[in-house]
């Protein structure tokens, strides 16, 4: 017992302290392939000044809102907050050296910000057409650019937390802003509860029921302190189907007292059909983007929408804009675009199949102490699982087993609520009868083991939701480097790099990275006793 309590106290300090290394970049791949019933997601599609004030430029499709003269929760020595500015940032205009990281997809992206007092702000789009009872999922790319102060031309990000906070939510269309009653919201995301969360993209994600066939979806930002520059940037938003519905909810009726009909069934994503040269073509439609057709085509590629996304922009010549009609080079001619075996039809002759002996493994003492393993369908539930990605391309392919000795660990408001560690064998594991709330997922491979993936997600669970979690590792000897190098780069896939910016002269950078990687490795060295620990005992 003594040397289980061990085992986990030192996991734990390794966790906390490996939290500040590990980027938070939950992505759309989390979406079940399903089309963007969002218009206008990547504000591409137009923009105006809102009620005709000049300095507020929101994207056509969308609607502002903010506190302007009062204060509100948890603002700092309760100070009023005032109107921010919002601009939609045309790319073509010009970028500042090292800025490049605001545009995820096409030339447009949405910046809101406010200098010198605190801001309280969000962005919001009626939806219509769901069906009721279905559940669906909204994901927000936010960039928090918060800045305490300026030093030597680079941003230093505030010392205070919990400053920025972000939060997701439905609700049925005409509820007031910040009805807590009437918007199904996610828990506030913060500096506090995820690292990184200044100066990058995080991808936030919140899953909702459908209550009624038409509904807003609000994406709100807040920072709590009177900053010289409090800027968050939003780019390609999304809101995607799922497969799972509740068929106990229904629609209000409408005021004639008769039944509301149900919205539409999904449109799901076309099968992607090689021509006869074998290449795979994308027409263009009304409502996509670079993004969005990344998530579409990124299984037939055999990639991950974060590497479909340049992939798709090389093999068409880099677009800095799409438009409707316009043919997309998916798979080139002549490749042979990855395919799944199609399932045989049932028949009705009977069908006798060899014998399999299987071969039970031999029950152990480290066997029987494993953590009981929940069901999948477990309510209000994460479940989890680390699959061991040969190919290293991020998915979890055929012949790909689960991986062995993996922690990971379930945090809550920045505090570890629960450990588990995989035996490779009984896996998804489910955390069960969670709290709706935000909660962080993060993993520390076993020794000799890297991330595919990230390796660490940021995810909102509300009342009847069950969330899957994959990670995917990779044997590699020098992985105690690799991993904790990987997890900490906090631009997105696709940020170019400037490979022509002159080397420190003074050493003073390369000294630097030793010592983040030295630390990286004893992080690395620390979970892996613990994980070693656990298991002996």
């Amino acid at each position: 017992m003594k040397i289980k309590t061990l085992a986990l106290f030192v996991l734990l300090v390794a966790a906390i302290a490996f939290m500040g290394a590990t980027a938070v970049n939950p992505t759309a791949a989390q979406t079940q392939g399903t089309v963007n019933l969002l218009v206008n997601p990547g504000f591409e599609e137009g923009h105006h000044h809102q009620d005709q004030i000049a300095e507020i430029v929101v994207p056509d499709g969308w609607r502002l809102y903010w506190v302007d003269g009062s204060t509100f929760p948890g603002a700092w020595d309760n100070l009023p907050a005032h109107r921010p500015e919002s601009t939609v940032w045309n790319s073509q205009g010009g970028v500042p050296e090292g800025e490049e990281v605001f545009w995820r997809d096409g030339i447009y992206t949405l910046k809101i910000f406010k200098a010198w007092a605190p801001m309280y702000a969000a962005l919001s789009q009626d939806v219509t057409g769901l069906e009721v009872g279905r559940r669906y999922r909204l994901v927000a790319p936010v960039y928090p650019d918060i800045v305490m102060e300026y030093s030597g031309g680079s941003k230093i990000p505030p010392d205070r937390p919990d400053s920025g906070q972000v939060r997701l939510g439905a609700s049925p269309t005409g509820a007031a802003w910040r009805d807590e009653g009437a918007i199904a919201y996610s828990g506030w995301w913060t500096g506090a509860t995820i690292s990184p969360f200044y100066q990058t993209y995080s991808t936030f994600i919140h899953d909702f029921t459908a209550t009624q066939e038409n509904m807003t979806v609000w994406i709100e930002f807040r920072s709590t302190y009177p900053y010289p520059n409090n800027g968050f940037f939003l780019d390609t938003i999304g809101l995607y189907t799922l497969d799972e519905v509740d068929q106990t909810v229904t629609s209000p009726p409408p005021a004639g007292g008769a039944p509301a009909p149900a919205g539409p069934p999904p449109t799901p994503f076309p099968t992607a059909t090689p021509r006869a040269d074998g290449a795979v073509v994308h027409v263009v439609q009304s409502n996509d983007t670079l993004w969005t057709i990344a998530i579409q085509y990124a299984g037939t590629m055999g990639l991950t929408p974060e590497e479909a996304l340049p992939a798709i922009r090389d093999l068409n010549n880099n677009p800095a804009f799409i438009n409707v009609g316009q043919e997309l080079i998916i798979v080139p001619p002549g490749q042979t675009a990855p395919t799944e075996e199609p399932t045989p039809e049932p028949t009705d002759e009977p069908v006798e199949e060899a014998a399999v002996e299987e071969t039970a493994p031999e029950p152990t003492a480290e066997s029987v102490e494993e953590p009981a393993v929940s069901e999948p369908d477990t309510t209000n539930s994460i479940c989890v699982a680390a699959f061991n990605d040969a190919d290293g391309n991020g998915q979890r392919g055929v012949g790909e087993g689960l991986t062995a000795d993996a922690a990971i660990s379930l945090f809550r408001g920045g505090s570890n609520v629960a450990t588990y560690v995989t035996d490779g064998i009984n896996e998804p594991y489910c955390f069960g009868d969670l709290e709706a709330d935000s909660y962080q997922v993060q993993i520390f491979p076993p020794a000799d083991y890297m991330m595919t993936t990230t390796g660490s997600w940021a995810v909102a669970v509300s009342n009847g939701m069950d969330m899957n979690v994959e990670f995917g590792t990779q044997y590699n000897p020098d992985a105690g480097a690799v991993a904790v190098a990987d997890t900490a780069v906090t631009e997105s896939a696709d940020t170019p790099v400037d490979e022509t910016a002159p080397a420190d002269e003074t050493g003073g950078g390369s000294n630097v990275g030793l010592y983040v990687l030295g630390g990286a490795a004893v992080l690395v060295l620390l979970a892996g006793i613990g994980v070693v620990l656990l298991r002996k005992s």
